[in-house]
């Protein structure tokens, strides 16, 4: 997760994202949203944060209670899924690996996207394919 977390731009996460980010840390919330997110979720309020709840486990105690300070004892609200911050990591990675040494037939079945999908994401990123795979060279 750190790899993946590392690479999220947070300017594109929801603002209630961004303000975990600011209190916790860029993991930590993202291992949030892989735990809980696009689910309606409460945070405990500080007294009864515990090491046996169940977000404790997912992103350690100290920053369930820096949410607990904040969003503790709030009605449930939902979490975001954080999908366009993770779609432009998606992305980003496929321009890379299609750049260096995939095909987009292999980077299709890897992501389960069509290769359509994966010609226009390589296009939008203005990447070309290595050299050694173009057909030119047989000419």
């Amino acid at each position: 997760m750190s790899s993946l977390a590392e690479a999220i731009p947070t300017d594109l996460l929801p603002p209630l994202l961004q303000d975990f980010v600011r209190r916790i840390g860029l993991e930590p919330t993202m291992a949030l949203v892989k735990h809980s997110g696009g689910l309606r979720i409460y945070i405990p309020t500080p007294e009864r944060a515990t090491p046996d709840h169940p977000f404790a486990a997912v992103i350690g105690l100290d920053n369930l209670l820096a949410l607990a300070t904040e969003y503790g004892g709030l009605p449930h609200f939902q979490l975001p899924k954080a999908e366009k911050a993770l779609i432009a990591v998606r992305n980003a990675r496929i321009a890379q690996a299609y750049t260096t040494h995939q095909t987009a037939r292999e980077l299709a079945a890897e992501h389960r996207l069509t290769e359509g999908q994966i010609v226009r994401i390589v296009a939008a990123a203005g990447v070309t394919a290595p050299v050694d795979r173009r057909q030119a060279a047989l000419f």
